[in-house]
């Protein structure tokens, strides 16, 4: 294995380059930002924290001219197929910004192990360029000093374990390694070096993608831009109707009462945590948590309701979880002016994604969504400009489950509790609502009609098979799989994926 830098047969076959053109890439909280502005050595181009699209610098380095394009990354434990679309799309697009890059600069920060799902994650992102990029690709370590001491470059990736080995041996064994807390820590000369060997190597030639694939993607960006367009100014046109239509009304409820729903880990805690300017930690309760506090001094009641496997049908949630969430409505008597349902940005939102939430939306009733407002949490790394962009790139299921709660949706920054404007912003649509439909979400009388039994379509399997390793047996006495110890065991562990994304989250709050 050889470090960028380190003494070749070929050291001496490669000429300086007058211009570098690179693409930084990798998953979120890598510190793809930090990479970038020690090779630009100048606070002056810092990109940021986490770019939330592809965004390009230059700046003359060493007396070379430098080209770096920054892309949005995934959530480190997320497949291609779980990872929103509007992130395939940016990524694709640094071609646009860096046309014929001489090298992709792959980042990974060894904050914490990388193991398995993190190298498929790594290797399906990466192959949306198509699998001739790891010719063109340096690997790029971070790790912390105060960490890992006096460890050199072979130690540090050997101790990483054999997943990384697999990505360095990928990449042809070109890899730099360098300490992110240290300015000083990336050997520049060195890694420009790499480069222009690399360069040589392929006799100047730069990567080339598939032009017809890199078409067909930006024309699906430039289609998603007009039509979240559209869906803003529809949005905005209906907001100022109705501001309109309810002057005369009476206005200002003492108090909203508010439901929180959402599957398991999609950040129902973050949301209410940021309404109500808390730090209540995140607990996987299957009871219903009732929580108050004020906003712009009003009382705003919260509950906090169980989540559901993001891919299970009603049927397979336990009845314990099913009858928690029907009790929600009856802990903020006389009824609850909203519900929020909560989905996880930078996220894929597929069919059997939107059956299951609309199966256990309806235990509150079918009329439920006229008192629905969809909220999108982590705002911060939603991964475009705008909350349409995202509904746009999803298709059809995300789409349809927003029309049908009439365009009302939110995005919250975690990040960002200080503003206080977004939850200004999410009330007033609260209250709009509220103030329009005149009446309150009241109990459900009796339960809920049963739905399709068992587990649905193949296509409804091929896309919750990105969660198993196998189709699952249910067990008939229980009819839960949920309840189901061994059935469990089969399925990739939800509760690791969140920990990676709330891990990679903290990490980047703390840089």
């Amino acid at each position: 294995m050889m470090e960028a830098g380190e003494d070749s047969d070929y050291s001496d076959n490669y000429t300086a380059q007058p211009e570098i053109k690179a693409i930084i890439i990798g998953s979120k909280a890598e510190y793809k930002c930090t990479a970038a502005n020690t090779i630009l050595s100048n606070t002056d181009c810092k990109v940021g924290k986490e770019i939330v699209k592809s965004e390009m610098k230059q700046k003359t380095v060493q007396n070379r001219s430098v080209t770096l394009v920054m892309t949005p990354g995934w959530w480190r434990s997320f497949t291609l197929a779980e990872s929103a679309k509007y992130i395939q799309m940016e990524i694709v697009h640094s071609l646009k910004l860096c046309p014929d890059p001489h090298t992709f600069l792959l980042v990974i920060n060894l904050h914490k192990p990388f193991i398995n799902m993190h190298l498929k994650s790594v290797v399906e992102h990466m192959e949306i360029f198509g699998e001739q990029i790891w010719n063109h690709t340096i690997v790029l370590v971070m790790y912390d000093n105060k960490e890992q001491k006096n460890e050199d470059s072979k130690q540090l990736i050997e101790r990483a374990g054999n997943e990384l080995d697999i990505v360095i041996k990928k990449c042809g064994n070109r890899v730099h390694v360098f300490n992110y807390t240290d300015s000083k820590g990336i050997n520049v000369e060195k890694l420009f070096n790499e480069i222009e060997r690399l360069v040589a190597e392929h006799q100047g030639q730069c990567f080339k993608i598939d032009s017809k694939l890199f078409e067909d993607m930006e024309e699906k960006r430039r289609n998603v831009k007009k039509q979240a367009k559209e869906r803003e100014n529809e949005v905005k046109t209906k907001m100022h109707t109705l501001k309109e239509c309810l002057t005369d009304r009476s206005c200002g409820f003492p108090e909203l009462r508010i439901v929180l729903m959402g599957g398991s880990f999609v950040g129902k805690t973050s949301v209410l945590n940021t309404i109500l300017k808390i730090t209540q930690e995140f607990s996987n309760s299957k009871k219903s948590l009732m929580r108050e506090g004020e906003v712009d001094k009003r009382r705003v009641i919260l509950i906090d309701t169980p989540g559901w496997w993001p891919y299970a049908y009603v049927k397979e949630t336990s009845e314990s979880v099913k009858q928690e969430i029907m009790s929600s409505v009856t802990m903020c008597s006389p009824g609850p002016h909203a519900v929020l349902l909560v989905l996880q940005s930078g996220a894929a939102f597929t069919e059997a994604q939107r059956r299951s939430v609309k199966e256990h939306m309806e235990l509150l009733g079918r009329n439920v969504w006229k008192y629905c407002i969809v909220v999108f949490t982590r705002g911060e790394w939603m991964g475009t400009p705008t909350a349409e962009e995202h509904i746009e790139s999803e298709g059809e299921a995300l789409q349809w489950l927003i029309n049908k709660c009439e365009n009302r949706y939110h995005v919250l920054n975690y990040m960002e509790q200080g503003n206080r404007e977004q939850v200004r912003e999410l009330m007033e649509k609260v209250e709009m609502m509220a103030r329009e439909n005149t009446d309150l979400l009241t109990p459900v009388e009796a339960a809920m009609e049963e739905t399709d039994s068992g587990w649905g379509s193949d296509q409804d399997m091929l896309e919750r098979g990105s969660f198993t390793l196998e189709r699952p047996e249910m067990d008939d006495e229980k009819g839960k799989w949920a309840e189901n110890a061994e059935i469990v065991s089969n399925y990739r562990s939800l509760s690791d994926v969140s920990k990676d994304i709330s891990e990679d989250f903290t990490m980047n709050q703390d840089h």
